[in-house]
């Protein structure tokens, strides 16, 4: 059954009230579940939708609930990227109750999917709304999903009986025991965290792609505008790669694939080089979209894991993948290292660019005098600079991931200085997909996550 109101109605099972946006749908959904679902879409496009489940509170935290959920994300699925994890506020059953709210991006098909997840502890019940919807649907879902579950009812006494019987033995499997508790983020934030330091490790970049040298990845561009290579280049040893990748006839034509691996560089609508560096070196990830196609090229991140001696490249070779434009946010995700992490507020490091600079380089760096306790933990971790530029316009931002003390926003300031101030990671990707999404559609970047955010620093 459902409640109206005005905008929306509440869709009603049992003691629940899932909102309803008009001309939305509910969606058949097992016992002890809500779902509702976005107008019907055209074939070959991901139907946005959000899902309420609930059942009876085990004897658990509600830490141990949403650290199961972390686990089972990491085990369920293999290509997804668990961008963030965070403290959330619910006043669903009228009283204010703090919960956790996290974030991932995996692949369904041939979308990228990014699911928003809150988790927490209400009127006796244990509950999980999850709201999914692909990056190219972030502009017009993120905010609709996140007044939604704000929005959410509880209205009922939890029914007598014992614990819900689907879900003691699959919590005690995958999170049998209470999580370690991070005393630090703790007594900072002023209310009971989980320790987070263990997630990134559990999703480590791992490189994939064709593997091209530098020069022929250049000859291949050379024909963006004109039809074939010239005699003396078909015998070039960089032709003869590309020949032996299918992207290139032995008369210097290009082959269907070949054609398709050049739309991103003729029909090119945003072109991004994002550049990393830390005390182990630097490395470069590109991006060219066009066409709704994305080529990407990327040196080893510096957050690989262990790589199989065969994916090795020469100092002169890229991996390359030719993928949708869609997945190029999270491509960037992986490569940089965005993971969970309690990004704790604290004052805004102010640095001369030098003593920046060197820290970055040498973590043995001296800290400022005068940094308070989260500053400090900051400065203890190690640190890796990432920067995102659009080639065409110039438009930047950057980045400081400070590990287990999560990621910094990097802007200019006052005289030779740099500012560094903690950003939460759920923020940090908010940016980077809308920034490219603005990029590639010629539009002013509206940032209401972010109000005074500029792209110039």
């Amino acid at each position: 059954m459902s409640m109206d109101t005005e905008g929306f109605s509440y869709e009603l099972l049992d003691s629940f009230g899932l909102p309803r946006p008009d001309g939305w749908e509910r969606i058949e959904a097992p016992g002890g579940m809500l779902a509702v679902a976005h107008p019907p879409v055209p074939a070959g496009t991901f139907r946005p939708n959000m899902v309420l489940r609930w059942a009876p509170a085990a004897r658990a935290s509600v830490a141990r609930y949403a650290t199961a959920a972390l686990a089972s994300t990491l085990e369920q699925f293999e290509d997804v990227r668990i961008v963030s994890h965070d403290l959330w506020e619910s006043t669903a059953d009228g009283t204010s109750v703090t919960g956790r709210r996290q974030r991932f991006v995996h692949q369904v098909g041939p979308h990228p999917v990014c699911v928003d997840r809150w988790i927490w502890l209400a009127g006796g019940y244990a509950l999980e709304a999850t709201a999914s919807y692909t990056v190219d649907q972030h502009i017009g879902m993120k905010l609709l999903f996140e007044h939604m579950v704000a929005d959410i009812r509880i209205d009922g006494s939890v029914p007598e009986g014992g614990l819900y019987s689907g879900q003691q033995p699959e919590l005690d499997r995958i999170a049998p025991q209470e999580p370690r508790r991070d005393e630090f983020a703790s007594r900072w934030m002023g209310a009971d965290v989980e320790d987070l330091a263990g997630i990134s490790g559990a999703q480590p970049y791992r490189e994939s792609g064709d593997v091209f040298s530098i020069a022929s990845l250049e000859l291949l561009d050379t024909l963006a505008d004109r039809t074939r290579l010239g005699r003396f280049q078909r015998k070039d040893a960089a032709a003869l790669e590309l020949q032996s990748a299918g992207l290139l006839t032995a008369d210097g034509t290009l082959t269907s694939a070949g054609e398709q691996f050049l739309t991103p560089t003729r029909g090119n609508e945003a072109a991004f080089l994002i550049e990393a560096s830390g005390a182990a070196g630097g490395s470069v990830m590109q991006a060219w979209i066009g066409g709704g196609l994305a080529k990407v090229t990327t040196a080893p991140s510096l957050f690989s894991a262990s790589l199989p001696s065969d994916a090795e490249l020469g100092s002169d070779e890229l991996f390359v993948r030719l993928t949708q434009a869609n997945a190029v946010p999270k491509l960037i995700a992986d490569w940089a290292g965005l993971s969970p992490a309690w990004s704790l507020p604290h004052q805004a490091l102010i640095l001369p660019k030098k003593h920046y600079l060197d820290r970055l380089e040498d973590a043995r760096t001296i800290a400022p005098k005068d940094l308070d306790e989260a500053g400090t933990r900051m400065w203890e971790q190690p640190w890796t600079q990432w920067e995102v530029l659009e080639e065409r316009t110039g438009a930047w931002f950057g980045w400081v991931n400070a590990g287990s003390a999560g990621q910094y926003r990097l802007t200019p300031g006052p005289g030779e200085n740099v500012r560094l101030e903690p950003m939460p990671s759920d923020v940090v990707w908010d940016v980077l997909v809308r920034f490219i999404h603005a990029s590639v559609e010629g539009i002013p970047l509206m940032l209401p996550e972010l109000p005074d955010f500029s792209t110039n620093g």
